[in-house]
């Protein structure tokens, strides 16, 4: 079973938001924590990553609007906000880029708003649940399950730990002991948003037969023909943080320190979207009628 070609930019639209709000979430997450390190600080360490999150949605939402088949009739798909989850999922999404504009305004005007942020990190995550949704609520049981919930998330936050570790290692500015302190803590973070996934897997892969042929098929392929790009999925995701943690742990030389934070974000970002892939791939749906 191969992923339709009009499925890859909804595939990468996925990717480049959980990419964008992970990576916002993360960046206020660390301007909000005076007693680890200086407000003052806590910005310049993340200026460059908040300017590089609207580019990144900006594309997403290029890639959301080319996917729905008509650009130009795209309006259409706002028209069920109360009942559709995808007319929910761009609505956050657009919500969220228009937000971001406005923080990273009031950011370069050196008036920085914490109320602004949090409310865009709340409407992020609400665009990560809706997007969730539209899968968890279809008639494909590999999707209908709280295991679309846990990969989406799961990215989002793997994404967003990847992004602010890197962002803060390869910032000029002097590495505080509060500073290698949030970053130890959010190396934590992105190594148990990959754990509660792989513990979670078994119990998934067990459950789909029980949704009868359509499950039983999802399951075949995740054991059998997708077996070793699930391995290495999850090899190249874990391998590229560790990678991450291995360069801070032990400081290794300034030049060839920018390779080894690139290769590692490569690795992640492979790891990714290949659990991605596998995710389209293995989505079965049940035969009606």
């Amino acid at each position: 079973m191969h992923v339709l070609a009009e499925e890859w930019p909804l595939l990468s639209f996925t990717l480049l938001t959980q990419l964008s709000v992970g990576a916002y979430l993360f960046f206020v997450i660390i301007r909000s924590l005076p007693k680890k390190v200086d407000r003052q600080l806590s910005i310049l360490v993340t200026k460059r990553g908040m300017l590089l999150i609207g580019p990144v949605m900006l594309v997403a939402l290029i890639l959301s609007v080319f996917h729905l088949g008509d650009p130009f009739g795209a309006y259409r798909s706002l028209l069920n906000l109360d009942s559709s989850w995808l007319s929910r999922e761009i609505v956050f999404s657009g919500l969220f880029f228009a937000l971001w504009l406005v923080s990273y305004y009031l950011d370069r005007k050196g008036a920085w708003n914490q109320i602004v942020a949090w409310m865009n990190v709340v409407v992020g995550l609400g665009a990560i649940y809706s997007m969730a949704s539209i899968y968890a609520t279809s008639i494909k049981p590999a999707w209908t399950d709280v295991n679309t919930y846990l990969a989406f998330y799961g990215t989002t936050i793997l994404f967003g730990a990847v992004a602010s570790m890197l962002v803060i290692l390869l910032s000029k500015e002097e590495k505080t002991a509060g500073l290698n302190s949030i970053i130890k803590g959010i190396g934590l973070v992105g190594l148990a948003a990959i754990i509660v996934q792989l513990i979670y897997l078994p119990v998934y892969v067990a459950g789909l037969p029980v949704s009868g042929l359509a499950g039983l098929e999802s399951a075949s392929l995740i054991t059998d023909t997708y077996a070793l790009s699930t391995l290495i999925r999850w090899v190249l995701s874990i391998v590229g943080l560790a990678m991450i943690g291995f360069a801070f742990y032990r400081k290794i030389e300034p030049k060839i320190q920018f390779k080894f934070y690139y290769t590692a974000l490569v690795f992640v970002l492979a790891g990714e979207f290949l659990g991605r892939f596998i995710f389209y791939a293995t989505g079965v749906p049940i035969i009606v009628g």
